[in-house]
């Protein structure tokens, strides 16, 4: 088993401690929170009214669980999930996790450049999309290459997470005194035909076990200890991360269900106008702060997850300020512009494409982490506990009867 001796935030208290403690559970927050996670969850709204909600707060939980797990996993053995599932139960699984999880991100890369355009044409309406979109991309390249690359994301992430959180609050506020019309329903628990492919969408970004794998890896980064276990550093990250993704999503999913009921919107800008045309005009700048956040923060991570894990299967070296993690990323993201450019959105195929890597990494991610979390040779005292394990495997199950059934219906339109 790992050195396990206790530094760092360890060595604090009270509330500079929980302070100190915060880190990784952001930068995983403003990694999930990107364009098409607003969009799906404004739909989720706009569609559906509020009768998936229960789906976001079972979506929520998975994720802290599961999140939790993993980084605990790291904390005490010194690997990131990843290397554990290659060490114990053979590369096979590993690489699988890995080469979707890569190939995941390039895809929703895609969506991202073309959300950062969007982003800065709402600040500078003269700007095309596009060219916006490569002034993000020249932003991150160069941020990728700064030293202590992760103290500094961690410093960025938080400030643009808390800017997302107090922009999406806003406009929930600015709708929420619209008359209930009777278009969606208000009952917040339901399951209405034609939801569950919108379900496995909001699953990929809101609870992703990949970017909770990636996780561990951050966790390591920070400098967690297993102080930080018995003092509950590790466990209020993870929280306070999820509960930032859960007011975030949870204010675009009103929106959608007072704002726009019965019309669901294709990008940002749809919101967006329908924002102006409720609140006025000095909604513009004010949501294309909230809006450009969240695009440029996914754009920037989202490589940095995939090609990370991706690493790790392989057994290469990576981490925040690895020289290959980081000249790979920058590939990422210029193939996210070249299709960008081409096709200026995602194309259907690929889309798929990360949608099927989704579903198969979930259940391989899942039982990995449940596995790996009760072996007593590396775990020692601090192996999960029965109750926990319990919680583990209701949320994995609960979740896998959502991925099987999507799989179905991928599987059913291939074959029509």
């Amino acid at each position: 088993m790992a050195n396990i001796e206790q530094t760092k935030s360890s060595d604090k208290s009270g509330l500079k401690y929980f302070l100190a403690a915060l880190g990784p559970g952001f930068i995983l927050a403003a990694t999930s929170i990107g364009p098409g996670s607003i969009v799906s969850s404004t739909n989720a709204g706009a569609n559906f009214g509020y009768n998936l909600f229960w789906w976001f707060i079972v979506m929520l939980v998975f994720r802290a669980v599961f999140s939790l797990a993993m980084n605990r996993y790291t904390v005490v053995t010194g690997k990131p999930l990843m290397v554990g599932i290659r060490e114990k139960y053979g590369k096979v699984w590993a690489v699988l996790a890995g080469v979707f999880a890569f190939l995941g991100q390039c895809v929703y890369g895609i969506g991202n450049f073309m959300g950062c355009g969007l982003g800065m044409n709402m600040l500078f309406p003269g700007l095309p999309v596009k060219y916006g979109g490569l002034i993000a991309l020249v932003i991150c390249a160069v941020l990728f290459f700064l030293k202590n690359l992760y103290q500094k994301m961690e410093t960025v992430m938080k400030v643009l997470v808390g800017i997302m959180a107090i922009i999406f609050i806003i406009s929930l506020i600015g709708t929420a005194g619209i008359p209930y019309d009777g278009t969606v329903s208000h009952s917040i628990v339901g399951m209405p035909a034609g939801s569950m492919a919108l379900m496995l969408s909001l699953l990929g970004t809101t609870a992703s076990l990949g970017t909770c794998a990636w996780g561990s890896s951050l966790a390591k980064e920070k400098g967690y200890t297993t102080r930080d276990i018995d003092q509950g550093g590790l466990r209020i990250d993870v929280v306070v991360g999820v509960i930032a993704i859960g007011v975030i999503s949870l204010c675009c999913f009103f929106v959608g269900a007072n704002l726009l009921p019965g019309a669901p919107i294709k990008n940002g800008m749809d919101l967006l106008s329908a924002l102006s045309g409720l609140l006025g005009a000095w909604v513009r700048p004010v949501f294309g702060i909230g809006f450009l956040a969240a695009a440029i923060s996914s754009f920037m991570m989202a490589p940095k997850l995939g090609i990370n894990l991706l690493l790790q299967s392989l057994d290469k070296d990576s981490g925040m300020e690895n020289k290959a993690e980081n000249i790979i990323s920058i590939l990422m993201l210029v193939f996210a512009a070249v299709v960008g450019f081409l096709y200026s959105g995602v194309p259907a195929q690929l889309l798929t494409l990360a949608q099927i890597g989704g579903v198969i990494n979930t259940p391989i991610l899942g039982i990995m982490t449940i596995l790996l979390c009760n072996r007593k040779d590396e775990m020692g005292r601090y192996k999960v506990g029965k109750g926990f394990t319990v919680v583990l495997s209701i949320a994995y199950l609960f979740v896998m009867i959502t991925v099987i059934n999507n799989l179905i219906t991928i599987v059913g339109k291939f074959l029509a």
